[in-house]
């Protein structure tokens, strides 16, 4: 049983080493940048919606193909994505009153990587009369 197990080592290491031989000239890390996470996230209740804004510096924002707007669900520490958009406003409609909304919005890069979320905002959104 020993001679298998050192076998199969020899055989792990021996590919371990040709590979690196092979790409010893590549390199070894991914250096990315990511998007800037938005800044001054407001939430602001309405009747059935929310209106969701923040704000993105113009010089940021010649590299960004769209913002991600996503519904944050507190009690689970889930999120799920509600929409997209190039502007900074989202409008979240249909909503069922007397409930609390929370959100948190992230920038996508023309390579379509996706960078930090805010933090979480929450508003009240009312019944309609």
């Amino acid at each position: 049983m020993r001679t298998l197990a050192w076998y199969a080592f020899g055989a792990i290491a021996a590919l371990c080493v040709s590979c690196g031989a092979d790409h010893r000239d590549l390199p070894t890390g991914f250096a990315y940048d990511p998007p800037a996470a938005p800044t001054g996230l407001v939430v602001a209740g309405g009747e059935e919606m929310s209106t969701i804004t923040w704000s993105y510096t113009a010089i940021d924002r010649a590299s960004i193909r769209e913002f991600r707007v996503y519904e944050y669900f507190a009690s689970y520490d889930m999120m799920q994505l509600i929409g997209t958009t190039t502007d900074t406003v989202f409008v979240d409609s249909l909503l069922i009153g007397n409930l609390d909304y929370c959100y948190k919005v992230s920038a996508v890069d023309t390579s379509n990587f996706e960078g930090w979320r805010t933090g979480s905002v929450c508003a009240f959104v009312r019944s309609a009369r």
